[in-house]
């Protein structure tokens, strides 16, 4: 059989094309703090890139390294059935722990970007077998940048009430009161009590 040939990958850091869509954003502290450790015992984590040089894992790794001044890069090339192995002989006992909480540690000081798992959503790409329903809603933002939270209040056994406020036209405020109603039917427990507005205001 023919083996492939395999083309000549990058050696320089400026080579690499960074992901424009990187879900995945670093803290101003988790990268002060990954450039703080590539320094004290340089890198040790592998990325991962395309054919087309493109970062698809490790873009906040490739940042740090560019301001550590660490700009060699070393391609292996895998099918996707090896496992890659950074070997770093010559770490002294101190080295291999600060290598090995730094690695702990950075991962967790970074953060999702809800805008564009947001983005991912409206394209039509699946985020449910990353996430599940509270993630999402934690994650995920609004059109207006600020985060989706939802918070739960506890509540008695007695019958708790609360009021909603429906603006607008007369007959928009009945039909909306309407479909809350319906809606409403659905809900175990729960009644929906129409204030002045009745159906008859659809034609007012």
């Amino acid at each position: 059989m023919a083996k492939r040939k395999v083309e000549a990958g990058p050696t320089h850091i400026n080579e690499l094309v960074p992901d424009e869509e990187n879900r995945r954003r670093r803290t101003a502290r988790g990268s002060r703090m990954l450039v703080d450790a590539l320094g004290q015992v340089g890198a040790a984590r592998s990325i991962v890139i395309d054919e087309g040089n493109r970062i698809l894992a490790g873009n906040g790794l490739v940042e740090a390294a560019a301001e550590a001044g660490i700009t060699k890069v070393q391609v292996v090339e895998v099918d996707g059935d090896t496992i890659v192995a950074v070997r770093r002989p010559g770490l002294s006992a101190e080295q291999k722990r600060s290598l090995a909480l730094y690695d702990n540690r950075t991962g967790e000081l970074a953060e999702w970007d809800g805008e564009q798992l947001a983005a991912d959503r409206t394209a039509g790409y699946p985020l449910t077998p990353f996430f599940d329903d509270a993630e999402l809603r934690k994650h995920l933002r609004t059109p207006g940048g600020r985060e989706a939270t939802v918070t739960e209040v506890p509540v008695g056994d007695v019958g708790d009430r609360f009021w909603i406020a429906i603006r607008g036209p007369l007959k928009s405020q009945a039909v909306a009161l309407q479909r809350l109603r319906e809606m409403m039917r659905e809900v175990e427990g729960v009644e929906v009590e129409l204030g002045t507005i009745q159906a008859e205001a659809w034609t007012g």
